[in-house]
């Protein structure tokens, strides 16, 4: 375990915009910290994006941060924790309709997107490949190229922060584009 004084010295000098605190903030602390979310969340890339949602928060928050209130790891495993819990609560936009009600309220007999996009080989093949990748990435990407929406409009509709909408369609992109090649 990191010594707490050392860790305090870090967020002290993070509070004051010393980037490499941060860095070397991260470098001790992200193993631990990512070794909790994977354990909450039961999936790393899940845990990865929570870790870094969490860092972004200890770097805008670390001047709030009290050594009489908590340990540093601590504040940050909370921090960490919180962001799990969060992302557990957030409704899986995925999860099939038990019941049907709302495939039913907004069914139609016209095909979508993607069924349209099925259609040709070309189609077919990212039709297979889209099916590969992470849904948050699928989903991401979808509402963007299928839907016309921008980055800013993705993350606000998936409540999701913008930097990691950006980063989903940057590396869903990249697999499609291996994928297809």
């Amino acid at each position: 375990m990191p010594d707490p004084k050392h860790l305090e010295s870090l967020l002290q000098d993070c509070a004051r915009g010393q980037e490499a605190a941060l860095a070397e903030l991260y470098r001790t602390c992200a193993p631990h910290l990512f070794a909790l979310a994977t354990r909450m969340l039961r999936r790393s890339d899940w845990a990865e994006e929570v870790l870094q949602e969490s860092f972004v928060s200890v770097w805008r928050n670390a001047g709030q941060y009290s050594a009489q209130q908590s340990q540093p790891m601590t504040w940050m495993t909370r921090i960490v924790r919180n962001r799990c819990i969060d992302l557990l609560r957030r409704p899986d936009i995925e999860r099939p309709d038990p019941d049907g009600a709302v495939e039913a309220a907004w069914a139609d007999d016209a095909p979508g997107p993607f069924e349209r996009l099925q259609t040709g080989e070309d189609g077919r093949r990212l039709a297979d490949c889209m099916k590969q990748l992470e849904s948050q990435q699928r989903m991401a990407i979808a509402l963007s190229f299928f839907d016309d929406l921008s980055h800013g409009d993705i993350a606000r509709r998936l409540e999701t922060p913008l930097g990691t909408i950006k980063s989903w369609v940057r590396r869903g992109m990249e697999r499609l584009k291996r994928c297809l090649s």
